[in-house]
């Protein structure tokens, strides 16, 4: 259960540190389900990844699609540290009423050909926007929460506490936009022990790092409210492949609510879409 303190910390600094994010008895099960997807993804069985040109992948995506046939990653969503950090840290209940929405489920993973890293970023409010219109975004958008559960010891993650409620200075802005994998003022790196995660918000400047001989597999996942849904369709652009009705009957019964409130938004989004004028923004 997360304390005061956590939940400031994560208000104000825009993350928060889960000591036992994965569910007792569920790591080694966890790994073994993320090395044979991984081999599959490599071998070029699983075309749901992030890719590096044609030679390699740095992610895994949909781990809940019923075909990667691996329902540990639907247990693993549906625990109750998943849930009641994600309830607690949106201010929202987790039980049959909740209105949060079931989202992202992916795993990131080290190259094997090269290192790799991603420039510094906001993952749902470009950079480029004017400073005014950047801060009201950022205020405007804060219906979800993303996280990282490192399966392995983790040192990918760079973030910039803190700027997840203000625009970004001019040094980030020149750095984001000109250099984007240099140094920023104030970073840290975020290290995970195999079990601990890292619960943040998107927009948080962040960025990656991934050595090629160091082995990553970190479940990378997020979870919003509906009220967020008009700020954010892409996601179930995405995701349209849940709204297929025997995908439900794969999720346990704690994720149903959650996944009711998706189908449901998917639909309010495509009917915006069709109508001319009515496009969400995102």
């Amino acid at each position: 259960m997360l304390s005061y303190n956590d939940l400031l910390h994560y208000h104000d600094e825009g993350y928060v540190l889960i000591e036992r994010a994965v569910p007792e008895g569920m790591l080694m099960p966890l790994r073994a389900a993320g090395q044979r997807i991984t081999e599959r993804t490599r071998r070029g069985d699983w075309p749901h990844k992030r890719a590096i040109g044609d030679e390699d992948i740095w992610g895994r995506s949909d781990l809940l699609r019923p075909e990667a046939g691996e329902p540990v990653f639907s247990e693993y969503m549906a625990s109750a540290v998943v849930l009641e950090t994600v309830a607690a840290l949106l201010g929202v209940s987790s039980g049959q009423d909740t209105p949060l929405q079931l989202e992202l489920v992916n795993m990131l993973v080290n190259p094997v050909h090269r290192d790799f890293e991603i420039g510094w970023h906001r993952d749902l409010v470009p950079t480029t926007l004017p400073p005014e219109e950047e801060y009201a975004r950022l205020l405007e958008i804060r219906h979800g929460v993303q996280w990282n559960t490192a399966l392995y010891d983790d040192v990918c993650l760079r973030i910039v506490p803190g700027s997840h409620i203000r625009a970004s200075t001019e040094q980030e802005r020149d750095i984001v936009q000109h250099r984007s994998f240099d140094p920023m003022p104030n970073e840290i790196v975020v290290r995970l022990e195999a079990g601990q995660g890292v619960y943040y918000n998107a927009n948080l400047l962040h960025r990656v790092v991934y050595a090629k001989d160091r082995r990553r597999e970190t479940i990378h996942a997020c979870i919003g409210t509906v009220d967020g849904a008009p700020l954010r369709g892409d996601l179930y652009t995405w995701l349209s492949w849940m709204c297929a009705p025997e995908f439900e009957e794969t999720l346990p019964s704690c994720l149903r609510p959650l996944y009711e409130n998706f189908v449901r938004m998917a639909k309010m989004m495509d009917q915006r879409a069709r109508q001319p004028g009515q496009q969400p923004r995102h």
